[in-house]
């Protein structure tokens, strides 16, 4: 199978050139999608491209998630593999990425879990927070559903496309692959220090990622799990209400009025938040007991 690196570049002089050079023996075409830059990333870019090494430019700058829908509609392989323009991610795992595709696995994730030191601390905190809620909203383990290395057949990327304009596009991608019923499977991968700066803003894309996960956990969710997580995350909004009400007396009358509030907020949630559960469960089986069934008519 034929397999295409796409490579979203905005603003990576520094390390456009290492980028491409590195990949280059391990994948049999390269697609940079140039996303308006202001510095030399293109004319770079440019100066190696080849049979094998094809650079796109975009006029104005449109976002990652532009880049990367410019580079698979360039592609021309059976796999379509996605990495960042800074150096982070190493191409000798590539071999293990098609190893698993070949085997089976719908995406294949680089989860950034050897050198994770070189995330920044702030960000380590956020990719843990993020990976729980889409393991609790897909009903799959999910270690790092953030990473920008991840591989997968270009058949399958209308699937598993979807509506973003940033950084939260890996996020929903992962998640939605999982509500879907896709198998999905992880390799540790090293993450390297970044060369050049940061494009991510904790805080705005942190926002972004939380409301990406929420909307596929409505938008993907069928209806019959959603009859019975609704009533549970209105079971545990209640009960959180209770518990502040608690807490408010707690501090304005230095002791608690109504004794019982707390014990109904913490019965209330755990019921909550089982009944919920229980939804998001029901909807993962389903999604792969149909996913299952489609690869057996094929």
């Amino acid at each position: 199978m034929k397999t295409s690196l796409v490579v979203p570049a905005f603003n990576e002089e520094k390390a456009i050139g290492a980028v491409i050079q590195e990949y280059y023996s391990f994948v049999d075409e390269i697609i940079v999608v140039d996303d308006g830059s202001s510095d030399k990333t293109y004319q770079i870019a440019s100066d190696l491209s080849d049979g094998k090494v094809s650079v796109s430019r975009h006029d104005k700058n449109q976002g990652k998630v532009g880049a990367l829908i410019t580079g698979v509609r360039k592609a021309t392989g059976d796999i379509i593999i996605f990495t960042d323009a800074d150096c982070t991610y190493p191409a000798r795992y590539i071999p293990d990425f098609i190893k698993e595709l070949t085997k089976g696995a719908d995406l294949v994730l680089g989860s950034r879990i050897i050198e994770s030191h070189n995330i920044p601390l702030f960000n380590r905190f956020g990719n843990a927070v993020f990976s729980i809620l889409a393991t609790y909203i897909s009903g799959k383990e999910i270690l790092d559903g953030q990473t920008g290395m991840r591989a997968f057949r270009k058949d399958m990327f209308n699937s598993l496309s979807v509506k973003a304009k940033s950084l939260e596009f890996e996020t929903k991608m992962t998640v939605r692959a999982a509500k879907l019923g896709y198998n999905i499977v992880e390799i540790p991968i090293e993450y390297r220090e970044r060369v050049g700066i940061s494009k991510l803003h904790p805080v705005r894309d942190g926002y972004r990622m939380l409301r990406a996960l929420l909307s596929i956990a409505w938008y993907e969710t069928s209806p019959l799990a959603k009859m019975i997580s609704a009533p549970g995350i209105l079971v545990s909004f209640v009960g959180l209400f209770f518990g502040l009400y608690s807490l408010y007396e707690r501090i304005t009358h230095y002791h608690l009025v109504h004794e019982y509030y707390p014990l109904i907020s913490v019965f209330l949630i755990l019921f909550g938040v089982q009944l919920t559960s229980i939804g998001l469960i029901i909807d993962y089986l389903t999604k792969k007991l149909d996913r299952i069934e489609e690869k057996m008519r094929r």
